[in-house]
């Protein structure tokens, strides 16, 4: 697909343009416009008159169509009708998302996005850093919803506290949606109280949820490959800590922390090495395998910015990469990571525990997955 705004090629299968970062859709056009000119020519065309009215207000559609109007949906194909003003779209297991109140609020109100907890106007149709719908549902395609093991434990006394959903990364459809219980909950492959035995990046006991009066606890239970928490707003950094954004896993160092290269000492010897510079406080290294690492690039600006075409580091290859993705910033308390509004976000590594917030998204295994707490 052509991007209309930069004129580059992009995947269709994305919503946002992989060059520029904006939205793969063609301009709308505005009533009252003038028809557009045919080259070297100052009037606009006429329509052909042995043709019908009716025939001539039709758009085109089909390759021909002209690129700022759009081409209608065939009759009787898979895209699925527009849901209607406050009815849940694609059946029982689908409710819309409530980036907005069902009442509407007084103007200059400000609500979170439900995707990725933005500060957005109330009246907004689409969240300007991640480019969701507001005030629609996702509809629901057939074959999609299909329900995880969940074993018999729970009982039924059990109070549900909200459901775990999991949601394609293409277009962010729900894919599968299963109730989440008071108390702990556990996620694995086998031997957990909610099961996807398909996924292999999954561990046996991958992981566990523990709500208690509407609060909701991910804790980390030494899987293999790890839980990764999509980042809502700006957090510290550690030595050794892991996060991920695109398809690169980074791994983040303290300078005065990282062990030396060269262990042989001499009185009066200086080491050789690569001219580093004074202001180098950090590093970042891509891990590719358990005991092979990538490039690594030293920290030497009190903010690093990441991204795929403008930064400090870029990745200019991976196009799950925004423009401009992360920034790394050192403070005088310490080192932090920050998502700068990416189309896919940042993920951090869990260590031990970490609270979530309502609709925060996490990744374990294969699945990108969103908590809903409440009915």
């Amino acid at each position: 697909m052509i991007c209309v705004h930069c004129g580059r090629e992009s995947d269709p299968l994305f919503k946002f343009c992989l060059h520029c970062g904006k939205e793969l859709a063609a301009p709308k056009r505005r009533e009252g416009d003038a028809p557009k000119t045919s080259k070297g020519s100052g009037e606009a065309p006429k329509p052909a008159a042995d043709k019908p009215a009716q025939a001539r207000e039709a758009p085109a559609t089909g390759p021909g169509a002209a690129p700022d109007m759009p081409a209608e949906a065939p009759a009787g194909g898979d895209s699925p009708a527009p849901p209607q003003a406050g009815k849940p779209a694609g059946g029982p297991h689908l409710k819309v998302i409530p980036g907005a109140k069902e009442t509407v609020p007084d103007s200059g109100t400000i609500v979170r996005c439900a995707r990725c907890r933005a500060r957005i106007p109330h009246d907004a149709r689409q969240c300007p850093m991640c480019g969701h719908l507001v005030k629609q549902a996702t509809p629901a395609r057939k074959g999609d919803i299909r329900t995880a093991r969940e074993t018999t434990q729970f009982g039924t006394k059990r109070k549900v506290a909200g459901y775990l959903i999991s949601v394609s990364a293409v277009d962010g459809r729900e894919t599968v949606k299963v109730p989440i219980f008071e108390g702990k909950n556990t996620l694995g492959r086998e031997q957990a109280d909610l099961q996807f035995p398909e996924d292999d990046l999954l561990s046996p006991r991958h992981l566990s949820l523990d709500v208690e009066d509407g609060i909701a606890t991910l804790r980390c239970l030494g899987s293999r490959n790890g839980t990764w928490v999509r980042l809502v707003e700006q957090v510290t950094l550690q030595h050794d800590d892991l996060f991920r954004i695109g398809q690169q896993l980074l791994k983040f160092e303290e300078l005065d922390k990282v062990e030396p290269v060269v262990t042989t000492t001499e009185a009066g010897t200086e080491v050789l090495g690569s001219p580093a510079g004074q202001r180098v406080w950090g590093r970042l290294s891509q891990i590719v395998t358990e005991t092979l690492s990538g490039s690594s690039y030293l920290l030497a600006h009190e903010n690093v910015f990441i991204g795929r075409e403008r930064g400090n580091i870029t990745f200019p290859t991976d196009r799950y990469i925004s423009g401009t993705h992360a920034v790394v910033i050192r403070k005088p308390e310490g080192s932090c990571l920050r998502d700068v509004g990416s189309s896919n976000g940042t993920f951090l590594r869990v260590k031990e525990s970490l609270p979530l917030v309502n609709g925060q998204y996490f990744l374990a295994g294969r699945q990108l997955f969103r908590i809903q707490l409440g009915p």
